[in-house]
């Protein structure tokens, strides 16, 4: 059952690399020491911390907001990455120069963003 709930996020994980295989990271994992006896604890917990994960990155990617790339999956693993709390994504936000990024702003340009005081970053709007 392990192995199969294992593999299943595996498999689900965004970033694929090396030529691991699946009986590699099994080994890798299941020799780190802090996890022993405790697999059938953290194997249901693998896949919906992965969902999440995802459905946040791709929330932040909407947004247009930075957030950390994925690791290797044995490095999620080691790390116990699925521990990891998500950040709300749906906390407002400050308004943002769509130039510079101060979050000083002044006014909506043409509901397409705002702008800050500068007159350089007015400049530069004028331009796009």
């Amino acid at each position: 059952m392990n192995k199969h709930l294992f593999e299943e996020a595996r498999k689900l994980y965004p970033k694929k690399t090396g030529k691991r295989g699946f009986e590699k990271e099994w080994k890798e994992f299941t020799k780190l020491v802090e996890y022993r006896g405790k697999y059938d604890a953290i194997m249901p917990l693998l896949k919906p911390a992965i969902e999440k994960q995802i459905a946040y990155r791709e929330e932040c990617a909407r947004k247009h907001e930075w957030c950390r790339p994925w690791k290797d999956f044995c490095r999620w693993m080691k790390g116990g990455w699925w521990t990891e709390e998500i950040p709300q994504t749906n906390s407002p936000k400050p308004n943002r120069c769509v130039i510079c990024s101060n979050t000083d702003v002044s006014s909506m340009v043409d509901g397409k963003g705002w702008l800050c005081w500068r007159n350089e970053c007015k400049t530069e709007y004028a331009k796009l």
